[in-house]
């Protein structure tokens, strides 16, 4: 089975330390600069392999080992709904599957696996692939011990395709991925990547909170902001409102609105049998 090329080239990008093409400038207030020529450079999908091909939990996997055992070669369509395409000695079950159509090429297909390591807790896993071309290729083998909801495609029709894919890890909060194309190969973009960016435009001492809320068919995310001194339970920052633009191979944030707020008198906190 190939590899998937744009998880190669993303592997390439650090090895020949290729300068993405996007740059975030300092707030304006928060305007990022957006470079013309070039392409940028994704980067890699977040690590997070915690059913490995053994079935233990973080036996010393990595990606592109889970990648490998995805066998898609010669499947049919059917097969994502019944069929675990995730070769692993874990305990695996698809609770969900479905394709994406696209109005001038094949459709995408997906499932959402269920996968409980012998020695680990419960994991989600989605497999999102193009089998109707001459070589099947994987776009998605990601997992987290949260959940996944069914991809969405949010832009298609006009020359671009931008595939939302929601998602949480509850140990860190948002893990969506963004997949898209302009006809020229896939890129992509990490909730874990905006995140940074978004940070990048925030005045010093405030960064981003989850959860973040995307809306791409409006271009538009917002999220909670905390302080740097905030406790872990309350962000006390403000709130963030986000703008994207996607050109034909970068998802960029383009422009942040940031609304601080003061927290005003004592914090306290109740559970139900403590009500006075």
């Amino acid at each position: 089975m190939m590899r998937n090329p744009i998880k190669t080239l993303a592997r390439l990008a650090v090895v020949f330390a290729i300068t993405p093409a996007v740059t975030l400038a300092a707030p304006v207030w928060a305007q990022a600069d957006v470079l013309e020529d070039g392409m940028d450079v994704a980067e890699e999908f977040p690590e997070y392999t915690f059913a490995c091909p053994d079935g233990g939990y973080e036996t010393g996997c990595d990606a592109f080992d889970v990648e490998n055992a995805i066998a898609i070669e010669g499947v049919e369509a059917s097969a994502f709904a019944d069929r675990c395409l995730y070769t692993t000695e874990a305990d695996c079950s698809v609770i969900a599957n479905g394709q994406v159509n696209r109005s001038d090429e094949a459709p995408l297909y997906w499932q959402i696996l269920g996968l409980q390591p012998s020695d680990g807790p419960y994991i989600e896993m989605i497999v999102l692939a193009e089998i109707d071309g001459p070589v099947p290729n994987v776009l998605l083998s990601q997992q987290v011990e949260g959940y996944f909801d069914p991809p969405v495609a949010v832009r298609d029709g006009d020359g671009r395709f931008l595939l939302h894919v929601p998602a949480r890890n509850r140990r860190l909060g948002n893990a969506d991925i963004m997949l898209y194309t302009s006809g020229m190969g896939w890129n992509w973009s990490s909730a874990q990547q905006i995140r940074a960016d978004i940070d990048a435009l925030l005045p010093k001492g405030f960064q981003t909170d989850n959860p973040i809320v995307f809306n791409l068919r409006e271009n538009f995310a917002f999220a909670p902001v905390r302080r740097d001194d905030d406790a872990g339970c309350c962000a006390t920052g403000g709130l963030v409102s986000v703008e994207f633009e996607q050109e034909d191979n970068a998802l960029t944030v383009t422009r942040v609105g940031f609304l601080e707020m003061q927290p005003v008198g004592e914090r306290r906190y109740a559970a139900p049998d403590e009500a006075s």
